[in-house]
């Protein structure tokens, strides 16, 4: 059998006496797209930053390409990693979040070669290179001089996933990717991720885009109250929804 990608078990996390995740299976196979639909407040940002660690869950076991995130097993107990390995192992998964979080004082290629430099000992020339081809595949060519804050938020964006790329990530992860972006906006920045996963990466998306969600996903997961209500092919949970809850939600979104 092939190792999935992700595989989550029983995977819990509170902020306080809140608790935001309490129990979530999923699994993610190589090459498919996820997306995480639902209500604000109902975990999935939460989820998808367990996944690289950036959140510690505080229950169950999350695996990424067969090996625990953040955790080492030992004698039956788990150990967190330490900082240089956590950061290992975040280097293969890539993130792109609402606000781009793009380093405002550097050029567009800076932002895009300083992980390989720093993190993956690219040299400076090679990583150029790469900068150049992902500007083009995003569509920015000729932006490379250009400055965060020269950019609208959908180039913005972009240059984000380009960013995210440069490192070669085995998983890449979208935390609202367009919730941050003028109407007129988030297409570009949808078609990017069109032809991302086109091309085979394994993806966990969140996100309000119904029709995106349709058109790409090979799996959806409604989330609501810190558990997964339903999941399933696309189809069957937009468009032929089981449960109350999600009827609810589809009918606000769709």
């Amino acid at each position: 059998m092939t190792t999935p990608m992700v595989e989550g078990r029983g995977i819990c996390k509170s902020f306080g006496a809140v608790e935001v995740l309490k129990g979530v299976d999923l699994t993610v196979t190589r090459g498919e797209v996820s997306c995480l639909i639902g209500p604000s407040g109902s975990g999935k940002s939460t989820l998808l930053r367990c996944i690289n660690h950036l959140e510690q869950h505080d229950a169950g076991e999350l695996r990424v390409d067969g090996e625990l995130v953040g955790y080492v097993a030992r004698e039956g107990k788990l150990y967190e990693r330490s900082d240089r390995e956590i950061c290992a192992q975040r280097a293969q998964i890539g993130m792109v979040f609402q606000r781009f979080n793009l380093f405002a004082h550097l050029t567009v290629l800076d932002n895009i070669t300083i992980g390989q430099i720093k993190v993956k000992g690219t040299s400076a020339d090679l990583a150029k290179q790469k900068a150049r081809e992902l500007l083009s595949r995003v569509g920015l060519d000729g932006k490379e001089a250009y400055y965060p804050s020269q950019l609208s938020g959908g180039q913005q964006q972009r240059v984000a996933i380009a960013r995210a790329l440069a490192m070669e990530p085995k998983l890449m992860l979208f935390d609202e990717p367009t919730s941050a972006l003028d109407p007129e906006l988030v297409g570009e920045v949808l078609d990017v991720m069109k032809d991302l996963a086109r091309s085979g990466m394994t993806m966990i998306v969140v996100t309000h885009e119904m029709g995106f969600a349709r058109e790409v996903a090979n799996t959806v997961y409604f989330l609501d109250r810190g558990i997964i209500e339903e999941s399933g092919d696309p189809y069957s949970v937009l468009s032929e929804p089981r449960s109350e809850r999600l009827k609810i939600f589809l009918s606000k979104v769709l």
